[in-house]
């Protein structure tokens, strides 16, 4: 096979005159924003984790009140639900509001139906004019 000309690749750094010292310290630089970005990842995690543990207190919460209402002997918590972490998603997961996704289907029925009135319109009779007497 033939050689690649675009600077990329094992010889790329020599092609391009990097030296190992600048190379090292792009690595480094590249390493620290992934670890930081990791870092953030994992904060969000655990407000997302505080967030549901809040929601849960909540509910149970609610639910104790009308167990004790019903059987008269509480339940304790359940601490396996707190210990047992989701699995990390491996990308952000994008969804689109409903309110959007019902004005564009709707913007998409008013240009069906401009379409149909304009090729219907030449058929339907013209409607009569009054003429009110002099």
């Amino acid at each position: 096979m033939g050689e690649s000309n675009d600077g990329v690749g094992a010889g790329g750094a020599k092609k391009l005159g990097l030296s190992p010292e600048e190379i090292a310290k792009v690595k480094e630089e590249w390493e620290e924003r992934q670890r930081k970005k990791k870092e953030k990842e994992k904060e969000k995690e655990k407000e997302k984790e505080e967030k549901e543990k809040e929601k849960e207190k909540d509910g149970k919460e609610d639910s104790k009140d009308d167990k004790k209402a019903t059987s008269g002997t509480p339940k304790s918590p359940t601490t396996s639900a707190s210990s047992s972490t989701p699995p990390t998603p491996t990308h952000q997961r994008y969804t689109l509001h409903r309110d959007i996704f019902s004005m564009r289907l709707a913007e998409h029925r008013r240009r069906r139906q401009a379409v149909q009135v304009k090729e219907l319109a030449p058929r339907l009779p013209s409607a009569p004019t009054y003429h009110p007497p002099a």
